[in-house]
């Protein structure tokens, strides 16, 4: 029996442009490849071997990686996947192909998709399937990441039920997300085909055991996590319950419990806190002598019927907080940081690319930021998450920071002769050997 030796590829998109090496060998015409290599028995997939590769060849993460292309030769199958570039830190890269002088260059290039048919590709198919789905590849990216086009954020419903001034809640756990804080019980996601009072019966019936009647919305909530998503929270009362309460999913709650609605527990996820306090204010507007959820339609009449929720730009504390409550295994900081009209970049003879660092355990984000260097007022740019080649996955940030100081080292750049920093749209950097520098803004 033959064996088939299996390896794997990556269509490596960092904006448009797809990162090729330029390979440059002794005795040979220059050649052209995609990142990666063969798939090693410790590799636990396809798409390990590839992150794995892309770690080892450009010191890089990215995104969503999809299975695009099959490439079958005699003796040889290639497994394609295209992904989008998250961090790439050339110094850290450490493939035995590049501590071997003798087997020639690998030189890093970025090229429009488009473009890469006229390269001598190897192998040809794989160019000519990028040039072929340049419009193709970063619309299944993005579809993958961003769900582009017309936008449908996640609807959350929220059923509170309330036993005079108490709200019943549950303790997360097994879900994932802010396991071991309290949460509206029950609640759930909005499913196709349902109405909101649909969910929230169902809901109450899969969680609770229980079965409610005449549902009404008594406040509705735009929330946005720090460094995630953004999601339409419903937040409901019943006007009737039957049956007792009970914990009928105990794989995702460790238990239920009554609490006043003013005083709820430290560890409850603040969405949740910030949706209460909204129906509290509701039901305090009841007049007495009604019971608190008896007359829903009433209540909802009296409710402040809609708020924002997180959309104020995020502080360290609770971007961290949130990397911890998503299930994130690590954190990376990333660092525009400036300083008269200058910014800071870390430059080799390949790349320039933002200062970034994996926060250590136990140590803050501004702690991190400080590491990288001496910083004053910091303002939060933005979140992406990734898997890390150990098959960790991870959330990084991205801040921009007014400097306190020049680094040690560093000295401001002349305008003029200015390259292109692939990371941080619009911004411009002189290329130098090594060490960190200052380049200029091309703003």
């Amino acid at each position: 029996m033959t064996s088939v030796r299996h390896s794997v590829r990556a269509i490596l998109f960092d904006g448009d442009d797809v990162v090729l090496f330029r390979r440059v060998r002794p005795g040979r015409e220059p050649y052209w490849v995609t990142p990666g290599g063969g798939v090693e028995p410790a590799d636990a997939s396809p798409e390990a071997a590839l992150r794995r590769e892309l770690d080892e060849e450009l010191g890089a993460t990215a995104g969503p990686a999809l299975h695009v292309f099959t490439l079958v030769e005699p003796g040889r199958l290639s497994t394609v996947f295209a992904c989008r570039l998250v961090s790439l830190d050339l110094s850290r890269r450490s493939g035995p192909e590049f501590l071997e002088p003798d087997i020639g260059l690998h030189e890093v290039r970025r090229v429009r998709p488009e473009e890469v048919r006229a390269l001598t590709m190897v192998p040809p198919e794989l160019g000519e399937f990028i040039s072929a789905n340049a419009a193709t590849l970063p619309a299944l990216l993005d579809a993958a990441t961003y769900a582009p086009g017309r936008y449908r954020p996640i609807v959350d419903v929220h059923l509170m039920l309330t036993d005079g001034e108490k709200v019943l809640l549950g303790r997360r756990q097994g879900t994932g997300y802010a396991d071991g804080e309290w949460q509206i019980m029950p609640s759930g996601h909005l499913e196709e085909g349902e109405s909101v009072v649909d969910t929230a019966v169902r809901e109450a019936r899969e969680e609770l055991g229980v079965e409610v009647d005449d549902c009404e919305v008594v406040h509705v909530m735009h929330h946005r996590n720090a460094g995630g998503t953004a999601r339409i929270g419903m937040f409901l009362v019943p006007r009737s319950i039957t049956g007792t309460p009970v914990n009928a999913e105990p794989h995702k709650c460790a238990e239920l419990a009554w609490f006043p609605l003013d005083r709820l527990p430290e560890q409850t996820v603040p969405y949740a806190r910030a949706g209460v306090e909204a129906v509290r204010r509701a039901l305090a507007a009841t007049p007495p002598g009604l019971p608190a959820a008896a007359d829903a339609a009433l209540v909802a009449s009296k409710a402040p019927v809609f708020s924002l929720h997180g959309w104020d730009v995020p502080g360290s504390a609770d971007l961290a907080a949130e990397a911890v409550r998503a299930g994130f295994e690590e954190v990376t900081v990333c660092l525009t940081g400036w300083l008269d009209g200058a910014v800071l970049v870390h430059s080799d003879d390949e790349t320039d690319r933002l200062p970034a660092t994996v926060v250590r355990p136990g140590e803050g984000v501004m702690a991190a930021l400080a590491r990288l260097a001496p910083v004053g007022e910091v303002t939060f740019a933005g979140a992406d998450d990734y898997v890390s080649p150990r098959g960790l996955t991870g959330r990084r940030l991205a801040f921009s920071a007014r400097l306190t100081e020049v680094p040690e080292g560093m000295v401001p750049l002349p305008a003029g002769s200015l390259g292109r920093l692939p990371y941080g749209e619009g911004v411009f950097v002189r290329r130098a050997s090594s060490g960190l520098l200052y380049g200029l803004s091309g703003r």
